[in-house]
Parts: structure tokens; C-alpha cells; sequence
């Protein structure tokens, strides 16, 4: 994920008065241990918005956000601005997350309040002093799955310094008509001679790289060894001739939905989209395991609007707003507050595999890594360039 095309110069204004999209009813899922208050009503416009977080008359009433994908769709931010009375500057970045810090750090001081840039990259940010201290009580922590309330990604020293609120997996997504499900048990069938020239991989090394290094054994798979590094090149390598599409994510899905490619090291953020469209993909986690992906909000250190951007992480924390990113036109997603699974359709949980949120813990979260940001990542990014010319 996050391996798009170069940002946009602009802003891009959230409108109001756009017809929200209206989630269908309250599912009667069971989650776990827990009732879920929210289910005994219609969802409510503003109830993600934290009774206490009224506009201060300090701050200007405006916010200007730096966000991946889907937050600019109708529906999304316009209950915040009616009921905060704050104005949300919006620009889509569609570049890499080396592209959004690098926007951030190259912008006058004050120019930004929000990014969200995967969780990995909070750690090094937080260390530079680029980041506002968050603090938990401020969100409600307590309706997120574990293990995403205390997501270790978003912790720098101890303290918190972004809020995860998007995630998902990478696993095989395969064309269900071409393979069984018995024969995705494994990456190996990677390697199977009939899927030559069948596989289209994203353009973007971490994932990939850290499918093959769980399809090694080696966990966690961001923290390898000199010699284990060389076997994730050597495993990589060998199966470049099976690939034969290396695209943008647009490309990749493209090409399965063409029916030309049976396979891609992806999850739900393809596959769902592709189903939802009537083609035949199904997505796993085989038994090696998978990395994930995911989104977090931060808050700029030099934000000349603090307050604010309190309000406008309690509202994406809330099951409201996820339940509306979970299903965003731009691509499907899971999402942390399990509250926000009540608000879905049984169709759309099963697609986000939300149906036993115990299941969902116990078996399919436990086989996945946190996709991390190795300290060599320029070894790891020369080693795919290698890759990709082979």
C-alpha cells in the first residue's frame, strides 16, 4: 500500500452539504466479551466527536490535513465540520510515505496540523521532535481490538505519538476459479510452475520483502540478519520468473480484475474491492503468516492548531468514521474500533473478515507482523530494484 502516483500541488477543500453515505442498520454481531452501546440506536451524526472537544475560540477554526486515500470521499469529514464549526483543508497524497514526511519537513512551520503516514514511520518522526505528544485518555482506546490499542508502532519512549485508525494484511489474493483453497495454504504455491508469468506484485518492497521473509521462517521479519537478508534476496530472486506484472496498486488490481493474473501478495484492500465487483478473488493468510499494513493520525509538533487536531483524532478514532473508511471507495479496509463492525453490513464484515471478532483475533491477527521499517531500508529498497530488472 502507499506506493502511489506523485502528490497533488493543491488542496483539495471537503465540501458540505455532500449526501453522506447512509450505512444500511446495526448488525447483530457479537464482539467477543462486550455489548456494544451503540447498537441499540441509528448512528448519530456527532456522537464520534468527544462532548468536550468544542472549538476553542484561540485557535482559527480551520485544519489543514495531509492524508492517504478516502477521507475525501462524501461523508467522511462532513459531520466533524458541522459539528466542531472547524473548516478541514484537505490534500490526498497519493506518493509513498518518504514522499508525505519529506512534503511535511520541506513546508514552512505551521503549514500542517495532520498527516497520516503508515505507523512505522512514527518511531523515527517522534525521535526528530516532529510530532505532538498525544495523550490516550483523550480517544477511545478502550472500544479498539487488541492488539491495535496499544499498537506498538505508534509508542516512541513510552509515549504516545499517533493514533492507528486503517489496516489490513498481505497474504495471497488469488483468483478463486484458478486455485483452490487447499492449494493457498501455503506460499509455496508461489512457486508452482503453472502461476509463471500469473503473479502481479505491488510495486513497494517492505510488504513483499516481508511476505518472503515469513515465508522464510524468520519472525519478526523486519529484523534480519545480514545472512537472512541475503536468504530473502536469494528466495525473492528465484521467484521473479513467476511475476509477471510489477505495478501501482491501480495497475496490480487492473490486471487481476482482467483475469491475465491469478495471483498477488495482497489482502482484503484488493480482494474486497475485486468481489464487491462480482470477480472471483479470495484473499488468505497461508500458513507462513503475512505483515500487515496500516494508517495512523498523527499530529504536527509545530501544529499552530493543537486543539483542533485533538478533536479531529477523537472523531477518525470513532466507530462512525471507521465504519465508513472501512468500506471507502478508494479501497476496503479493516479497522480498529470493533465498534465500527456493528455499523457494517453482514456482507461487508464478512468481506473484512469481521464476522467473529474472537476468531478474528485468535487465528487470523496472531498469524500476522506488524510491518516495520528496518534501520537498513536502503538495502532492502536496493535489493527490490535489483529484483524488478531481473
Amino acid at each position: 500500500m502507499n506506493n502511489f502516483k506523485p502528490p497533488h500541488p493543491n488542496f483539495r477543500t471537503v465540501y458540505s452539504g455532500i449526501s453522506r453515505r447512509k450505512f444500511i442498520k446495526y448488525g447483530a454481531l457479537a464482539l467477543g466479551t462486550g455489548a456494544i452501546a451503540s447498537c441499540s440506536g441509528a448512528p448519530s451524526e456527532t456522537t464520534s466527536v468527544s462532548p468536550s472537544a468544542s472549538a476553542s475560540p484561540a485557535e482559527e477554526k480551520i485544519l489543514n490535513v495531509l492524508a492517504f486515500s478516502g477521507y475525501e470521499e462524501p461523508g467522511m469529514l462532513e459531520p466533524f465540520e458541522a459539528a466542531t464549526g472547524i473548516k478541514v483543508n484537505l490534500k490526498i497524497h497519493d506518493g509513498s510515505d518518504d514522499e508525505m514526511i519529506a512534503l511535511i519537513k520541506t513546508s514552512p512551520a505551521g503549514t500542517w496540523d495532520i498527516m497520516t503516514p503508515t505507523s512505522a514511520y512514527i518511531p523515527a518522526l517522534a525521535k526528530e521532535g516532529v510530532l505532538m505528544e498525544l495523550n490516550p485518555s483523550d480517544y477511545p482506546l478502550d472500544s479498539y481490538l487488541p492488539p491495535f490499542d496499544q499498537w506498538s508502532t505508534c509508542f516512541e519512549g513510552g509515549k504516545m505519538y499517533g493514533l492507528l485508525n486503517r489496516f489490513g494484511y498481505y497474504g495471497i489474493t488469488y483468483d478463486s476459479t484458478k486455485l483452490q483453497a487447499s492449494e493457498v495454504e501455503s506460499l509455496d504455491v508461489l512457486m508452482d510452475p503453472k502461476l509463471q508469468g500469473k503473479i502481479a506484485l505491488f510495486d513497494w518492497f517492505l510488504p513483499n520483502m516481508g511476505v518472503v521473509a515469513k515465508w522464510l521462517g524468520f519472525n519478526p521479519p523486519y529484523q534480519l540478519t545480514a545472512d537472512q537478508l541475503a536468504q530473502v534476496k536469494e528466495k525473492l530472486f528465484a521467484l521473479r520468473p513467476q511475476v509477471g506484472l510489477i505495478g501501482s496498486t491501480a495497475q496490480t488490481t487492473q490486471a487481476l480484475a482482467s483475469g491475465d493474473f491469478w495471483v498477488a501478495i495482497a489482502g482484503e484492500f484488493i480482494q474486497a474491492g475485486l468481489a464487491v465487483e462480482g470477480k472471483p478473488f479470495l484473499a488468505s493468510v497461508p500458513k507462513e503468516g503475512g505483515v500487515t499494513w496500516d494508517q495512523a493520525v498523527i499530529v504536527l509538533g509545530n501544529s499552530p492548531r493543537p486543539q483542533n487536531a485533538v478533536k479531529f483524532l477523537q472523531y477518525v478514532a470513532g466507530a462512525e468514521f471507521q465504519a465508513k473508511l472501512a468500506v471507502a471507495r478508494t479501497y476496503y479496509s479493516m479497522v480498529p474500533n470493533q465498534d465500527a463492525a456493528a455499523l457494517l453490513t453482514n456482507d461487508q464484515r464478512k468481506l473484512l473478515n469481521l464476522e467473529d471478532v474472537t476468531n478474528f483475533q485468535q487465528k487470523f491477527l496472531a498469524n500476522l507482523s506488524p510491518r516495520e521499517r528496518p534501520d537498513n531500508i536502503d538495502e532492502w529498497s536496493a535489493i527490490w530494484e535489483e529484483f524488478k530488472s531481473l
